[in-house]
């Protein structure tokens, strides 16, 4: 019994793994809104390579990186669960309000927000167990940034 519960132990999966897994999650969330009205636009790839390098703290070149795998995993994704299950594991109810507040900042990029945009964001919102009051307030707070 011992062990396999070294074995366990050797096989869980190490912060740095969690920390990129939890990276890739956040950006393709990111990436979801950033191509949700299937026009890439400049100001909002432009907004969403700054809130992955302000958020995770990573060079300009490690956030596009970032991105270049979250476009990949966006483009292979069958659903939103895989990338929001990661984040409720990890991040605390005003830390899901902050990710919530910070896709409403790339949807408004372009000044103007797309009706599915804001049904992702709402999604997004929903699974990561943000009220619905608090997804309008980090939609106001997102505007007066």
């Amino acid at each position: 019994m011992l062990k396999t519960l070294q074995k366990v132990w050797a096989t869980s999966p190490k912060k740095k793994d969690i920390k990129q897994d939890i990276t890739l999650a956040v950006a393709t969330l990111m990436v979801f809104v950033m191509q949700q009205d299937d026009v890439l636009d400049d100001a909002e790839y432009q907004e969403t390579l700054a809130i992955i390098q302000e958020h995770f703290g990573l060079s300009k070149i490690e956030a596009e990186k970032t991105i270049q795998r979250a476009t990949c995993a966006e483009n292979n994704a069958n659903d939103l669960y895989q990338f929001t299950s990661p984040l409720i594991q990890a991040y605390s109810q005003e830390e899901r309000i902050d990710i919530i507040r910070k896709l409403w900042r790339i949807a408004m990029a372009d000044a103007h927000i797309d009706p599915h945009e804001e049904a992702l964001i709402r999604k997004v919102a929903e699974l990561i167990g943000v009220h619905h009051h608090q997804f309008i307030d980090a939609k106001i707070a997102a505007r007066s940034a």
